[in-house]
């Protein structure tokens, strides 16, 4: 009975050792292609504030 309970613990063991590590691996790549996505806003936002810095560079370069 002993041998029996020892596979069982094994058995659980090892699945839970093959399981982890690609459940992590999956939870860090859903995170970082939440993060890595930008939306419309966001999009609008970066391209007026590269307008505003290349007004920014003309005023200097006009400047000197």
């Amino acid at each position: 009975m002993s041998g029996f309970l020892f596979q069982i613990l094994n058995l659980i063991l090892m699945l839970t050792l093959l399981i982890v590590p690609i459940v992590v691996t999956f939870l860090l790549l859903r995170h970082f292609s939440k993060k890595g996505s930008i939306t419309h806003e966001g999009h609008e936002f970066l391209i007026s504030k590269i307008r505003e810095l290349e007004e920014r560079i003309e005023e200097l370069e006009n400047r000197y």
